[in-house]
């Protein structure tokens, strides 16, 4: 009898931690960086890793993270631009060195448990993919399976800024990623003309990649000082969006 209602004791201990585990507020780094995250929790066992990128505010990120919480999806953002006191514009998240995004989704995996999908923006893309590729080299069979690939939002990875009549030229990186790749490009960016020519690159190096061009928006239309009317619209779409890349990257693997 005893024994019986230690054995109660435990589990229902178990069960009561268990229930109270709670997101960490930040993590730290081998650089030496603490960088603060905002959490936003989901009861399934899909996470989101957004690096926000809109003007280093994440907004919209955040917005979207919380419409995916309500179904269901947790969602991480790291503030990686607060932690090196870098300036609140995209072009800073090239400054963030790649070994920093490595650690993010290793602890992000072991912490949490889940399955995690990256999400980027912007010049944001070479440093998540540099840091993703970085990870995947160090990480475990086990812990490989758990990254369900990224989902870049007009992503510019150039090494050279493109000019009229010149074929696009992109950072290495890009032919050297395997993982899954989902990317969302606006049918009024001029980058959509290189997009098809982008995933060639990608297939280079053995990912999967699958792309949407989304009508009648620019590029960054979530951050827009000036959205038009469909911009304001897919904005508010995001959560579907991010859903609907989720789902084609999982049907990849």
């Amino acid at each position: 009898m005893m024994i019986s209602r230690l054995l109660a004791l435990g589990l229902a201990l178990t069960f009561c931690l268990s229930s109270v585990w709670a997101a960490p507020t930040s993590l730290r780094t081998s650089t030496g960086s603490e960088i603060s995250l905002r959490t936003f929790p989901g009861e399934g066992n899909t996470l989101m890793l957004g690096f926000p990128c809109d003007e280093g505010l994440g907004t919209q990120e955040a917005r979207a993270s919380q419409s995916l919480a309500r179904i269901g999806m947790e969602a991480w953002l790291p503030d990686v631009l607060g932690a090196h006191f870098l300036p609140a514009a995209p072009s800073s998240m090239e400054q963030i060195p790649p070994i920093e995004i490595a650690e993010i989704i290793g602890q992000t995996i072991k912490l949490s448990g889940k399955k995690v999908v990256v999400v980027t923006t912007g010049r944001g893309a070479l440093p998540i993919l540099q840091g993703a590729n970085m990870w995947l080299s160090q990480a475990t069979p086990q812990d490989r399976a758990a990254l369900i690939g990224i989902i870049l939002f007009s992503p510019d990875l150039y090494s050279v800024k493109p000019a009229p009549g010149v074929e696009a030229r992109y950072h290495s990186i890009v032919s050297s990623t395997s993982l899954p790749v989902f990317i969302y490009q606006g049918q009024r960016s001029p980058a959509r003309w290189w997009l098809e020519h982008l995933k060639v690159e990608f297939a280079r190096g053995g990912s999967k990649v699958a792309s949407k061009v989304l009508p009648n928006v620019r590029g960054f239309f979530y951050s827009a000082q000036d959205p038009t009317d469909e911009e304001r619209a897919m904005t508010d779409r995001l959560p579907e969006l991010l859903l609907d890349a989720i789902k084609q990257l999982e049907s990849a693997r």
